[in-house]
């Protein structure tokens, strides 16, 4: 039911802006001495996000929204 959806430009850009933060994200990560307080606070300096919990909630929405793309 969801394929058929339409979505808003408003839908789409934040699911790009959730998308942009996840790679960004998952490079950082990978190189050494990357610790998790600096990474997600230097992303909500970067994407204008208030909260460090809401980097970690964009990330798992989008790992969601991942999966359910590849079934």
């Amino acid at each position: 039911m969801e394929d058929n959806m339409i979505k808003t430009q408003f839908c789409i850009n934040k699911e790009a802006k959730d998308l942009a933060i996840y790679k960004e994200w998952n490079e950082l990560m990978k190189q050494p001495g990357a610790m998790v307080g600096a990474v997600n606070q230097h992303l909500c300096r970067k994407y204008g996000v208030y909260a460090t919990s809401t980097i970690w909630s964009i990330r798992k929405r989008v790992e969601k929204r991942l999966k359910k793309q590849e079934n």
